[in-house]
């Protein structure tokens, strides 16, 4: 193996930046249409050297095409990925496709272009209309609650792989019951769930739509004993998915809660490079591939090195808490008080602390299930 390959490589591609044709009232990737001013599109140039560096560095590309919406890019775009990443794979390495979306440009032929191209397809729904229509409205305001059940309908009917991703808010995060059901109804067994927490426009405090940190215990446990189902979880929901294979594997495969921030760089529409998708600012440009490589970024750059261990600055709470294994402090995202100003814990620790205790010996029951199977 050459010096510097790796066995996996995870990217979030941002072919249109945060270009959307939605105006979610709690996207925190708007902002960033003032860091990247003008015209916002990737060219195919730029496209190539990033598919051949990553193919360059790695057995496994893990790509994720987001946005903003990443379908404004058009589906000629992405024909152009599949040929591409053929044309620079080399016989014994694999890359995998995943796509974020709110759905609302995908017609039969994206469906028929995700489904024999093998693209797992995240679509965005916060849950039944009253929900999903408090915040994902169109730039003039519009409900998008409609189109987005109707965009689902087309995935399951051309058998497309996709899940759903459920942003928790102030409207939704005390409904767990009520989320489920919806989801179970429309077929969907595959699931996640992210907590909002961003602060205000003064940045004294927390946004009004952020969800905290009672409710959000209060979903994490009700939600469990839906996906846990006595002991016989039938359907996949990302959180807990993650944490029983920290239970039997004993590394949790999400940065947000491992040691250090290690989890999947980001690739603006210029070719940017950041560490995480939360972190897309001046302060942490780690540089661009057109002046150097992903391989010496992720091998060389000080920059990143600080980023990925910056995370072990931990409060002493965490330091003697009984469940540091689990968490690790959290999110970097997350370590904000009520009052807007930074902390070195997630905001969420109590959450955590609560869940951790409530589903211990349930998670312990179905480790032991797996190892006798």
């Amino acid at each position: 193996m050459n010096r510097g390959f790796q066995k996996s490589l995870s990217l979030l591609i941002k072919p249109v930046s945060a270009n959307c044709n939605l105006a979610c009232h709690y996207c925190f990737y708007l902002s960033k249409q003032e860091l990247y001013p003008g015209k916002r599109r990737m060219s195919i140039k730029l496209l190539k050297r990033l598919i051949s560096q990553s193919l360059a560095i790695a057995d496994e590309v893990w790509i994720c095409w987001q946005g903003g919406e990443p379908a404004l890019m058009g589906l000629d775009f992405y024909l152009k990925v599949v040929e591409i990443e053929e044309h620079y794979r080399k016989r014994g390495q694999r890359v995998y496709n995943a796509f974020q979306t709110n759905g609302l440009l995908l017609n039969e032929r994206w469906a028929m272009f995700f489904r024999d191209n093998s693209f797992l397809v995240g679509i965005s729904i916060d849950g039944p209309a009253e929900i999903h229509d408090s915040y994902r409205v169109t730039p003039q305001g519009k409900p998008t609650h409609e189109l987005v059940l109707e965009k689902i309908k087309l995935l399951q009917k051309y058998n497309v792989q996709f899940n759903t991703l459920t942003v928790l808010t102030d409207k939704n995060g005390d409904k767990a019951q009520i989320l489920f059901k919806f989801f179970q109804d429309l077929g969907i067994n595959y699931m996640q769930f992210i907590p909002c927490l961003e602060l205000n426009e003064k940045k004294d405090g927390l946004a009004d739509f952020s969800l905290d940190a009672g409710t959000y215990a209060d979903f994490l446990c009700t939600m469990f004993d839906k996906w846990y189902n006595n002991g016989e979880p039938f359907c996949y929901i990302r959180e807990y998915e993650e944490w029983l294979i920290k239970y039997v594997y004993g590394v949790h495969p999400s940065c947000a809660f491992t040691p250090s921030c290690t989890g999947a760089l980001v690739i603006e529409y210029n070719g940017d490079v950041y560490p995480c998708d939360f972190f897309v600012e001046p302060r942490w440009l780690l540089g661009n591939i057109n002046e150097v490589s992903l391989g010496y970024i992720l091998n060389n750059s000080n920059l990143y090195r600080e980023f990925k261990l910056r995370k072990k600055d931990l409060d002493k709470r965490c330091l003697n808490c009984p469940w540091l294994k689990f968490c690790w402090g959290g999110c970097c995202k997350f370590r904000w008080n009520e009052k807007g100003k930074p902390i070195k814990y997630s905001y969420y620790c109590s959450s955590y602390q609560r869940f951790f205790k409530y589903s211990y010996n349930k998670f312990i029951h179905l480790k032991e299930e797996l190892k006798s199977k």
